[in-house]
């Protein structure tokens, strides 16, 4: 005769946990420091991720040994490739509708992937601002949920955080993934993104961001000397004009001189305004840009402020 209780336990058993329709793709670098934390934010996501693949650039310390401890599958990408290829590999592996990125020196905080889910509706891809490990403010700052489009992606304060972004495996598959760019593979990754869909940034930090000594300014410089590079594997796309190609530019431009005048370094930015001052229509640009930004102050500011 069947024992009653253990009739009972079975049928009273709770199912196991839902799993999110997401695989989270790490790359990483000698990063046993830092790899497990980055995992376990991941992994204690509510619901959790289908899957958590660190994919190992090539490391020679413990980063597979800690990221597989922290409940990590661990793929190889080769020997130092880079963190474009190093995503590819995995988001060739995912089989989820959706592929998150997280950096392995970066953290989700809890609701993290929940809040993505929650928005992603139709979207081709979704993303989080983040919070600098130095209180440094990275993503969407409007306030408010934003479309995400191209023109947006090519200003210089409007940044894509790739640690904060979940991107639709199907349209990752259409467009090919990463290029193998030396910088700014991933605002060259969105910007084909979204030609093949929309994008909502949220307005709530949910990662942090692990920002590292001189960080700032090495990744500033880097950019910008990839963001021609960027423009011109785009210069045949629909959506791109000259009046856009110039305005972005423009943007650079003057952005690198107000950087360059906060750092007191006034040789960079007599160079920086120089480039504006010898070209009239650039300098025509930048007036209109000032013009509307003075606008957006005064729309966005309170009565009486």
């Amino acid at each position: 005769m069947r024992d009653r209780s253990t009739a009972t336990a079975a049928t009273t058993a709770e199912p196991p946990a839902a799993v999110a329709d997401v695989t989270v793709v790490v790359p990483a670098l000698d990063r046993e420091d830092r790899v497990g934390a980055a995992v376990r934010s991941a992994t204690s996501q509510v619901p959790p991720p289908a899957r958590v693949l660190v994919v190992d650039d090539g490391s020679e310390d413990a980063t597979a040994a800690r990221a597989r401890a922290a409940g990590a599958e661990v793929l190889s990408a080769g020997p130092r490739g880079g963190s474009g290829p190093a995503r590819n590999v995995g988001i060739a592996s995912a089989t989820t509708t959706w592929v998150a990125f997280l950096d392995s020196d970066d953290e989700w905080q809890p609701g993290h992937l929940a809040g993505l889910l929650a928005r992603a509706g139709d979207h081709a891809m979704v993303t989080a601002p983040a919070l600098s490990s130095h209180g440094r403010w990275k993503g969407n700052s409007t306030g408010r949920p934003a479309r995400l489009n191209q023109r947006g992606l090519l200003d210089p304060v409007s940044t894509v955080i790739t640690s904060g972004t979940m991107v639709r495996r199907d349209v990752l598959d259409a467009v090919g993934g990463f290029r193998d760019l030396r910088r700014a593979q991933d605002l060259d990754l969105w910007l084909r993104v979204l030609e093949q869909g929309s994008g909502l940034a949220l307005d709530v930090a949910t990662v942090t961001y692990t920002e590292h000594a001189g960080q700032v300014s090495v990744d500033r410089a880097l950019m910008r000397a990839h963001f021609d590079d960027v423009l011109r594997l785009h210069a045949d796309a629909a959506w791109m004009s000259e009046q856009l190609r110039r305005r972005s530019l423009v943007r650079w431009h003057w952005d690198d001189a107000r950087s360059a005048v906060a750092a007191r370094r006034p040789a960079k930015a007599l160079r920086a305004g120089g480039l504006l001052l010898r070209r009239p229509a650039q300098l025509t640009t930048l007036l209109r840009l000032l013009r509307q930004r003075r606008r957006e102050r005064l729309i966005s500011s309170p009565p009486g402020g």
